[in-house]
């Protein structure tokens, strides 16, 4: 029985390039013992996907092509998180691929990443960029962005979005808050079982890229956040060190200038005045952080799997591979 994958790609005034994708796909697995179901989030697009450009040969293996239209524009990160969210109400499917629609994340790759997970079922099997062909201001903020990763979590990140995951992995990952900010992160603090395979950065297929600098700033943070408690801890440590750093150099301060002779006149009551200042500040920090997360932790949280229902407006099958147009029939009059 060919194997059931779900692809899952968030779309935003491209459908050219879901197009082209999809398009690929077919061209690349046709004969393969391999079903896609493709499942393409329109994430507030101004002009639907036109059908009618969808057209597969007899042997493809897109076996449909389903688009859930969103109310409103929610980004990448929460586009992925409602479409895992879709897919995990079905029983028919074995794994999720997770990939853009623009072209750089390679169909060429997806027979890497469904051997990795053939050879290890029960991970997550992310593509990691061997080599990247970004240019060099967006390597060194990336490069920024995973230092301040590994600074504030503790975790080291090499991968992003594109990924395959088994159906199990996906029924734990639609329940965590935490997806709803960032996928990656999340994958990585739900503790499942996950590996790499080594690809390469793919080609646009039309039009350029909308990410600003803004957006991958906002990236980069939301990624931060899924481990906002291990954060909390992280500048309340800090700032409790640098508290007691300042209060030590007050008591030295004072110990010099009356059990020595070595003070200079007006110099002690300047540095305990700027010491003292730095250890309110931290205080201050202390307790703002404090109540922050307890603030987070009694509210309630984003679960997925029960609110991303609010944001979708339609579900469109656009096209059904004719062998399987029938029992789609069959269940629609049931």
């Amino acid at each position: 029985m060919a194997r059931q994958i779900a692809i899952v790609t968030p779309v935003l005034d491209d459908w050219e390039s879901f197009t082209a994708l999809v398009t690929e796909i077919s061209d690349r697995f046709a004969g393969a013992d391999v079903a896609f179901h493709v499942c393409a989030l329109d994430d507030g697009s101004v002009a639907p996907l036109d059908a009618n450009r969808l057209k597969f040969p007899a042997d493809t293996p897109i076996a449909n092509v389903e688009v859930i239209r969103l109310a409103v524009n929610l980004g990448h990160q929460r586009a992925i998180a409602v479409g895992l969210c879709a897919i995990a109400e079905r029983d028919d499917i074995d794994a999720v691929l997770v990939m853009d629609s623009d072209g750089e994340d390679r169909p060429a790759d997806i027979a890497a990443l469904l051997a990795a997970s053939e050879r290890q079922p029960d991970h997550v099997v992310f593509a990691h960029r061997a080599k990247r062909s970004e240019g060099p201001t967006f390597k060194l903020c990336y490069f920024i962005y995973k230092l301040l990763f590994r600074v504030f979590t503790g975790h080291a990140i090499s991968f992003g979005n594109y990924v395959l995951i088994p159906r199990a992995a996906v029924a734990r990952l639609v329940h965590m808050p935490e997806l709803w900010n960032n996928f990656a992160a999340a994958t990585m603090r739900s503790r499942l079982r996950y590996t790499t395979v080594e690809t390469e950065r793919g080609t646009r297929y039309a039009g350029r890229s909308r990410m600003s600098l803004t957006g991958l700033v906002v990236h980069g943070l939301s990624a931060v956040s899924v481990y906002s408690d291990v954060v909390f801890v992280r500048v309340l440590i800090a700032t409790f060190f640098v508290g007691v750093l300042a209060m030590a150099g007050i008591l030295a301060v004072t110990a010099i200038r009356f059990a020595s002779s070595l003070a200079i006149p007006g110099w002690a009551t300047a540095a305990a005045g700027d010491l003292l200042i730095v250890l309110l500040q931290t205080v201050v920090i202390m307790v703002a952080t404090a109540l922050t997360m307890l603030a987070g932790r009694s509210a309630r949280p984003m679960v997925p799997i029960v609110d991303c229902r609010l944001f979708v407006t339609r579900r469109q099958q656009c096209w059904i591979r004719p062998a399987d147009l029938q029992p789609v029939l069959m269940r629609a009059v049931r």
